[in-house]
């Protein structure tokens, strides 16, 4: 998908929702949907997405699938990106039994029942990919014990797909962690995220990865852009890439056009998110990252984590509320 195309269906998307969608749906969850469905290469049609819906419900509770589905608190995106997940999905029951079945892996390898085992559940491969995942999530808390909860398991099934050191991984997060600190980035949770995704590719700890995520943060800067905390995680992306001045001309290039559009006015920082998802993909895509084979499920994770860290603690998942 080019970039023309690619901003002419988020906006056509975009005002789709806004036409079906009540007044208390906000841009904070309609955008995230439309650019979900546009990087889905999908065109969003509120009768048949309300009916997608009642049906994902029966399937739901019939497969008692994700306690998240039947919560009645505020709405969240997220619901409605794992809802979304489901919906465009080729096979969905298929889905909904595979990821109830991966809680049930995960919970036999110790995790407690919780929203981001759930949200976990939906990159796990097997059983054996759950046991590395808790080993690395237990190596985590050793060397960031109050950090490390609930809502960095999703990290620790994305990180382990394959089998490697965990202590040593876990060494390593906390110093890019502790090294991130000496370079001026925020303490916290999505701190913490960023040096969780520097280890993907290598448990080693690489300083030309630092190097790279200050050169990000100073180009950005340069652009007059705030690098807000959320951001992070994305920065660890491009990172990875070893993105050059061409990569990130073209994200501030994308960044700019799209925060000219209407969608954005209310939600600026995610312009920033969707361009930096649209340039890696393009990248990908056309192979032009020869280490980034199977990103595609790490940009969706990362994108989810994302709103993992705006929601806090407090994610509710009620999306059903609105069809029963």
């Amino acid at each position: 998908m080019d970039k023309n195309h690619f901003i002419t269906s988020l906006q056509q998307n975009y005002e789709r929702m806004s036409l079906f969608f009540s007044a208390d749906i906000t841009p904070a969850i309609k955008v995230p949907l439309a650019v979900q469905y546009t990087f889905s290469r999908e065109t969003f049609h509120g009768i048949q997405f309300e009916a997608q819906m009642k049906n994902l419900q029966r399937k739901a509770v019939k497969q008692s699938l994700i306690e998240f589905f039947s919560t009645v608190s505020t709405k969240s995106v997220l619901s409605y990106k794992v809802a979304a997940h489901l919906i465009l999905h080729d096979q969905t029951e298929q889905e909904i039994q595979r990821i109830a079945q991966n809680e049930r892996y995960l919970e036999a390898a110790g995790f407690a029942s919780s929203t981001y085992q759930s949200i976990a559940a939906l990159f796990l491969i097997d059983e054996a990919h759950a046991k590395r995942a808790k080993q690395l999530h237990s190596e985590m808390k050793k060397k960031h014990q109050f950090l490390t909860g609930k809502d960095d398991i999703p990290y620790a099934v994305l990180l382990t797909r394959e089998q490697a050191d965990a202590k040593l991984q876990g060494q390593t997060m906390r110093r890019y962690y502790d090294a991130l600190i000496q370079q001026d980035f925020k303490r916290g949770d999505a701190l913490q995220a960023m040096s969780q995704l520097l280890t993907m590719y290598d448990v080693q700890f690489e300083p030309l990865l630092i190097d790279y995520v200050v050169a990000i943060r100073a180009h950005l800067k340069r652009e007059n852009v705030k690098v807000r905390r959320n951001f992070y995680p994305f920065i660890a992306m491009l990172a990875l890439t070893r993105a050059n001045e061409d990569v990130l001309s073209d994200v501030m290039m994308l960044h700019n056009e799209l925060k000219q559009l209407s969608l954005f006015a209310l939600e600026p920082s995610l312009a920033l998110m969707t361009a930096t998802q649209f340039v890696l993909q393009h990248l990908i895509e056309n192979d032009q990252l020869q280490q980034f084979n199977d990103s595609l499920l790490f940009l969706q994770a990362l994108n989810m984590s994302n709103f993992l860290h705006d929601a806090g603690f407090t994610l509710a998942f009620d999306i059903f509320d609105l069809f029963i």
